[in-house]
C-alpha cells in the first residue's frame, strides 16, 4: 500500500534511495537492530502516545517486549528527549482519586466506547455521490479491529509498567526514555461519566448550547478556575482533604504532584479542553468570542495557576500541553487564554499543535459523518502550527507538530488511507519556520498519535514509513537556511487592545491563520510566520500583516516603512476597525462602517482582475462575511465588492494587496469545504490570485495562474545549500466530479535554474523547462523537489 513511498534518507547531504524490495529484505534484520538502525542522528525530541489498555496488565513484561520489539526503531537514533505517552482513561479522574497507596485499584471506564473500526486502506474514489455511497458500504461490513477495554490496574501497576518500560528501553539503546500520562477535561470518556466528575460536579462548567456538538459525548469541562467543596477523604496530595472553596487547580497540582512522584511518572499531558476550553472550532466557552476583559483574565489567569502549580509540584516533571487545533488566534480571542503570556512566565516545557489535518479532511473516514470538519485540514494545521510559533518564537517553550496515523478510539485512519498526504504534513509542519530577528526558529520535535487501535499496534511497516520520513524531514528542517513565498505577519498589540476592549460581537477579522491557510489552498507558498515587530528585520518575499490596527508607534513605523519601499505587502482585516486609517488612504478607502454583528451571505462582483491570471472565477459569487459600508474614491483597483463596498483592494503601484476578508461558518461540522465558505471559493481563490500578482510583480516564486478549480499546497526552502519545493493535493470538498488530479505551473526565480529531481520516487516529478515547473499531482498525491 505504501511501501513505496519510504522517504530517501538524507546523509551526510546526499540524497540517498533504498529499493523498495531490498527494504523488505532486510526489515527483519533492521527491527532487531534497534537503535543501532538508524541512518543518521536525528535532531529534536520525538514522543508517541499510546493507550494503557493496549499493554497486558496481566502479563506486563511480555507487553512491554512486544511494545519494544515494533517501536525502539522509532525512537532510534533521536538526540533529544523520547519518551511516551500513556492515555490512562481520559479524565482528572485518576489524578484527583488517587489516595497515596499503590495497592489503590485505577477507576477506569468500564466499558469499550470506541467508534467501530473497519478497513481502510485507501481514499475513495469518483464523484461525490459515488463516494458517499462506497462511505455507507465501508461502515456497513464487520469490524475490522475488536474494540477493548481496560483491565483491573492499580496504580502500583502504572509505577511498574513506566520502570519496565524504561529499563527494557534502555537494554535496546534507547536509554533515559521519559514515561507520562495525559489528561483531558471532559467529564466522561467517550459517553462514560467518570465517578470523581459525579462526586465533584462543582468542578466542571456546563458547555454553552451549540458547543457540544464538537465532542464525542461530552457536555461538561473540567474548569481550573471554579473552587471545590468540602472533601474529607484522604488524597496523595492532600492528606487531609479538600477544604472548602479550595481552587480546582490547586487539588489538582496537588495530586499530580504526589502522584508523579510515588509513581515515577515524568510528563503531564494538559489535552483537550484544559487551557483551551472549546475545542476543535473557533469559538469560546460563552460565545464566537470572550465577551468582556473580565471574562478573558478569568480564563488566562486560571491556566497560568494550572500550569505553574503543576510544574512546582514536581518540577522534575514536564508540562505539557495541547493546542485546541481551530486558529491559534482564537485561543485568546475565544477562549480567553493568552498562550504567550503563560508560555513566558517559566513553567510550560512542550506545547504541541494537534496538527490531526486527515483525520478532519478526509471524507469518508468517520463512521458517523461523510464530510469531516474542513477548516481543521491540511493547510489550516499548517498556518495554525506557524501562528503558535510566531506566538511562542521568543519563549523556551518547545513547540512540536503531531503526526497522525490511526486512533484508539475514533473510526479514522490516515496512515493507511493517504499515505501521501500525511508525507507532506510531516514534510511541510516540520519546516513551519518562524522569523526572527536571530534566524529561524523551527519546531522542536515530533509527538506521534496514536501507536494502537484496540490491540493493533501499527505495524513495521508503518515504523518505517513514519520513523524515515520523519527523520528526513526534521534533519532537513534543522538544516533549513531560508523559507520563501509569503509570511504571516502576527499582530500582538492589535490582539492585545482587542482582549482589553472585548464586547460579545466585536471582530476586526483577525484570523490570519484561518484565513491564510483559505488562500493557501492555491498555489501560494506560505510556509513562514513572524511578528509585526520584527518585520523591518527579516526579510520576506511578501509580509501578509495582520490587522495593522493600535500598534506601537515603532511597528506602525515599519509596516508604512516596508511599503513605501515598495516590498511586496498585504494586510488582512476589516475595514471597519481591523485597518488603521493612514493604511486604508493608501488604496483609497476614505471609510468604513460595521452594519452587521454577525457575517451573513452576500453577492459578490468581480471587479478589474486584469493582469492577475486568474481561470475559473466567475462574475458573480456568494460570500459569507460581516459587511462593511466603505466610502472608496477608486485610488486602487477593486478585485472584488459586494454593491458600492470593495472587498479586496489591490493598488500595483505600491504592490500592496488590502482585503476585508470573507468568513466561514464557525463550528458546522458535517458539510463540504464550500459550504463552510458560504457557497463558493472565489473569495479565495481571488486573493489568491492577487497576492500572485504581487510575487509576480516582484520576480519571485509565484504560479503561472490562479485557477479556482485548481488547488494545490506549495512550499520552498533551502537547506544544505539546496532549494526545495514540497507540493501536495490535499483539499476536499471544493469539487464535485470524479477527477481529483490537480494541475498547476509555477515560476521559478531566475537564480533557481538548478538540475531538478524527485526526492520521492514512486510520483513523477514535475517537468522544468526554461524556467517553469508543471506540477501534476495524482489524487492524494505529494511530491518534493530539490534543486541543486
Amino acid at each position: 500500500m505504501y511501501k513505496a513511498l519510504v522517504v530517501l534518507g538524507l546523509v551526510a547531504g546526499l540524497v540517498v534511495s533504498v529499493p523498495v524490495s531490498a527494504q523488505a529484505s532486510h526489515r527483519t534484520v533492521a527491527h532487531q537492530a534497534d537503535a543501532a538502525r538508524a541512518d543518521a542522528s536525528v535532531p529534536g525530541d520525538r514522543w508517541m502516545e499510546i493507550d494503557l489498555y493496549w499493554f497486558d496488565q496481566g502479563h506486563l513484561q511480555k507487553s512491554v517486549d512486544e511494545f519494544w520489539n515494533r517501536f525502539a526503531p522509532m525512537y532510534a537514533g533521536v538526540q533529544g528527549d523520547r519518551g511516551l505517552i500513556l492515555n490512562v482513561g481520559w479524565t482528572v479522574g485518576y489524578i484527583m482519586e488517587w489516595s497515596g497507596d499503590l495497592q489503590q485499584r485505577i477507576t477506569l471506564p468500564k466499558g469499550t466506547g470506541q467508534q467501530p473500526w473497519v478497513s481502510e486502506t485507501s481514499s475513495l474514489a469518483g464523484t461525490t455521490e459515488e463516494r458517499k455511497k462506497a462511505w455507507k458500504e465501508r461502515f456497513s461490513k464487520p469490524i475490522m479491529v475488536q474494540k477493548m477495554g481496560y483491565g483491573p490496574w492499580t496504580y502500583g501497576d502504572l509505577k511498574q509498567l513506566g520502570e519496565m518500560l524504561r529499563a527494557t528501553g534502555k537494554r535496546r539503546g534507547i536509554d533515559q526514555f521519559k514515561v507520562g500520562s495525559l489528561v483531558y477535561a471532559w467529564d466522561n470518556a467517550y459517553g462514560e461519566v467518570a465517578p470523581w466528575a459525579t462526586r465533584h460536579p462543582e468542578a466542571f462548567t456546563r458547555m454553552q448550547k451549540g458547543a457540544e456538538h464538537v465532542y464525542v459525548g461530552a457536555r461538561r469541562y473540567f474548569d481550573p478556575a471554579l473552587t471545590l467543596h468540602r472533601d474529607d477523604a484522604r488524597m496523595g496530595g492532600l492528606p487531609h482533604g479538600i477544604t472548602e472553596g479550595m481552587p480546582a487547580h490547586e487539588a489538582f497540582a496537588a495530586q499530580w504532584g504526589s502522584l508523579s512522584r510515588t509513581t515515577g511518572l515524568d510528563a503531564i499531558m494538559l489535552r483537550d479542553s484544559i487551557g483551551f476550553l472549546i475545542p476543535y472550532v473557533r469559538r469560546g466557552p460563552v460565545g464566537d468570542v470572550m465577551p468582556s476583559p473580565q471574562a478573558i483574565k478569568r480564563v488566562t489567569e486560571s491556566v497560568e495557576a494550572l500550569v505553574k502549580e503543576t510544574k512546582q509540584a514536581n518540577p522534575r516533571a514536564l508540562v505539557m500541553m495541547y493546542s485546541n487545533a481551530a486558529s491559534a488566534i482564537s485561543d485568546w480571542r475565544s477562549n480567553g487564554c493568552d498562550l504567550e503570556k503563560i508560555a513566558k512566565e517559566g513553567y510550560l516545557d512542550v506545547f504541541v499543535d494537534q496538527t490531526w489535518a486527515g483525520a478532519w479532511n478526509e471524507v469518508g473516514t468517520r463512521h458517523a459523518n461523510f464530510w469531516n470538519t474542513p477548516t481543521l485540514g491540511w493547510t489550516y494545521q499548517l498556518d495554525y502550527t506557524l501562528m503558535h510559533g510566531a506566538m511562542l518564537a521568543d519563549t523556551k517553550v518547545k513547540h512540536y507538530p503531531l503526526v497522525e496515523t490511526f486512533d484508539a478510539w475514533e473510526s479514522w485512519d490516515v496512515l493507511h488511507t493517504v499515505p501521501q498526504r500525511l508525507r507532506w504534513g510531516i514534510w511541510a509542519y516540520s519546516h513551519a519556520g518562524v522569523k526572527t530577528p536571530h534566524g529561524l526558529r523551527m519546531p522542536e520535535g515530533s509527538y506521534i498519535s496514536w501507536a494502537n487501535q484496540g490491540k493493533r499496534l501499527l505495524s513495521d511497516d508503518d515504523v518505517q514509513f513514519l520513523s524515515e520520513n520523519i527523520g528526513a524531514a526534521v534533519r532537513d528542517a534543522y538544516q533549513t537556511a531560508d523559507i520563501y513565498g509569503p509570511t504571516l505577519v502576527y499582530a500582538r498589540s492589535a490582539m492585545q487592545w482587542e482582549a482589553e476592549h472585548a464586547t460579545p460581537t466585536s471582530s476586526i477579522k483577525e484570523w490570519i491563520d484561518e484565513l491564510g491557510a483559505s488562500v493557501g489552498k492555491w498555489p501560494v507558498p506560505i510556509l513562514s510566520a513572524t511578528r509585526v515587530e520584527w518585520l523591518p528585520q527579516i526579510h520576506t518575499d511578501l509580509a501578509i500583516v495582520q490587522t495593522p490596527v493600535h500598534l506601537t508607534a515603532s511597528e506602525m513605523a515599519g509596516v508604512k516603512a516596508r511599503i513605501a519601499s515598495g516590498k511586496p505587502t498585504a494586510i488582512f482585516g476589516s475595514f471597519a476597525g481591523g485597518v488603521d486609517a493612514s493604511l486604508l488612504k493608501m488604496v483609497g478607502v476614505e471609510s468604513a462602517k460595521s452594519t452587521e454583528d454577525t457575517a451573513s451571505i452576500h453577492t459578490a462582483t468581480l471587479g478589474d482582475v486584469s493582469g492577475l491570471h486568474t481561470l475559473h472565477l466567475p462574475q458573480s459569487f456568494p460570500t459569507l462575511t460581516r459587511l462593511n459600508q466603505t466610502e472608496w474614491n477608486g485610488k486602487a483597483r477593486a478585485v472584488y465588492s459586494i454593491g458600492s463596498s470593495p472587498q479586496l483592494l489591490l493598488n500595483a503601484k505600491r504592490t500592496l494587496v488590502l482585503w476585508d476578508p470573507a468568513d466561514a461558518t464557525i463550528g458546522k461540522r458535517g458539510v463540504s469545504l464550500r459550504e463552510t465558505w458560504g457557497g463558493s471559493a472565489a473569495p479565495y481563490a481571488a486573493t489568491a490570485a492577487a497576492l500572485n500578482a504581487l510575487l509576480m510583480q516582484a520576480h519571485v516564486l509565484h504560479a503561472e495562474s490562479i485557477d479556482m478549480d485548481q488547488t494545490g499546497a506549495v512550499g520552498a526552502w533551502r537547506s544544505d545549500g539546496r532549494l526545495h519545493m514540497l507540493f501536495g493535493n490535499v483539499e476536499e470538498g471544493l469539487r464535485d466530479d470524479a477527477d481529483r488530479s490537480r494541475h498547476f505551473t509555477m515560476q521559478l526565480p531566475a537564480g533557481w535554474r538548478a538540475v531538478w529531481k524527485p526526492v520521492w520516487k514512486e510520483n513523477p516529478g514535475a517537468q522544468v523547462s526554461g524556467g517553469w515547473m508543471k506540477v501534476d499531482l495524482g489524487a492524494d498525491a505529494s511530491l518534493l523537489m530539490e534543486g541543486r
